[in-house]
């Protein structure tokens, strides 16, 4: 899935890093866009699906629940997603930055993740397709591009917005 750095992908394919718990297998977010209201001839309109979703994003939420988010958390670890931004460029590529902070035992790690492929759009859809050949499926309303990630069972849809 997009949004998985390599430390979450050997998780997932049990290489799991000693003292780190089994649950920490997961498939932490992504997500994506929004576009500001334009004006034309006839006023101001609102933000449509078929606006052009190209741009410079900043994640805004997931679930609703405002960054930090906390992913997992169980005795002695705890994974939060603390920030991500998303370029969608004119030129069909994409740029996907995480930054995930893993506090095992009391001590705690900051990651960087970055994910990089090929997007494209349909009115209000977005296709992301990762170098590594996964491929997200994004709703985007002229607004907001949210990604719903299935991680063991959890729906995380992650609320990107233009900056």
């Amino acid at each position: 899935m997009i949004g998985m750095g390599e430390r979450v992908r050997r998780w997932m394919r049990g290489g799991r890093p000693v003292g780190r718990p089994p649950a920490a297998r997961l498939a932490v977010l992504t997500s994506l866009v929004v576009l500001a209201a334009c004006g034309d001839a006839t006023g101001p309109r609102g933000p449509s699906p078929s606006d052009p979703a190209a741009g410079a994003f900043s994640a805004l939420a997931i679930n609703t629940q405002p960054l930090p988010f906390v992913v997992l958390s169980e005795t002695g670890f705890r994974l939060e997603f603390t920030a991500s931004t998303l370029a969608l460029q004119l030129d069909g590529q994409f740029v996907l930055a995480q930054t995930t902070a893993e506090t095992v035992a009391g001590f705690t790690s900051t990651y960087q993740d970055t994910v990089r492929g090929t997007w494209t759009q349909a009115v209000g859809n977005i296709t992301m397709r990762a170098t590594d050949g996964t491929t997200t499926n994004a709703i985007w309303d002229g607004r907001d591009i949210v990604v719903p990630i299935d991680t063991d069972g959890q729906t995380l849809r992650t609320v990107y917005r233009k900056r």
